[in-house]
């Protein structure tokens, strides 16, 4: 993991700690929302013919 990327999680976690439960399920579910729509794309991409 780069750098930044750590940093980035550190950040994260600190503001997730903070929060109240209802913005902690908020966040939860915003992020599993973009890791679904990246992996559906990526599904997309894996099922186009190669040119």
């Amino acid at each position: 993991m780069k750098p930044e990327d750590r940093k980035v999680v550190r950040t994260l976690s600190e503001a997730f700690q903070a929060l109240p439960d209802n913005k902690k399920e908020y966040l939860i579910g915003f992020a599993e929302g973009v890791v679904a729509a990246k992996n559906q794309e990526n599904e997309k991409e894996a099922d186009k013919p190669a040119s």
